[in-house]
């Protein structure tokens, strides 16, 4: 009876339910727990990431905090080969001036 509430069936409706019945809406009710943990744990490592920023943006001369928020689910277009060589080299120059700026914190 807990577990049914917890899933949001009524008191009333959980005494016309058999087991059977309740399969369906306990899987739905899992799905809606493992969706929102994914969904905080998202969050949680997005907050990292724009601390990881923060510092090496307060601790590097050449790193930088972001100037708008990053695109994770957006549609990227095509980029050359070109485009692709600068925007590597220029992760590689930032990771390791983020390196530099963790080492120096001790």
């Amino acid at each position: 009876m807990p577990s049914a509430l917890l899933m949001g069936i009524s008191y009333e409706t959980f005494w016309h339910l058999n087991p059977k019945k309740m399969k369906p809406i306990e899987k739905a009710y899992e799905m809606k727990m493992e969706s929102q943990q994914a969904h905080m744990n998202l969050e949680a490592w997005l907050d990292g990431l724009y601390v990881q920023n923060a510092v090496a943006s307060v601790l590097a001369k050449n790193a930088k905090y972001p100037k708008k928020p990053f695109e994770l689910f957006g549609v990227e277009k095509k980029k050359t080969p070109e485009e692709e060589a600068e925007e590597f080299k220029r992760y590689v120059e930032d990771m390791a001036i983020k390196r530099k700026a963790i080492k120096a914190m001790g």
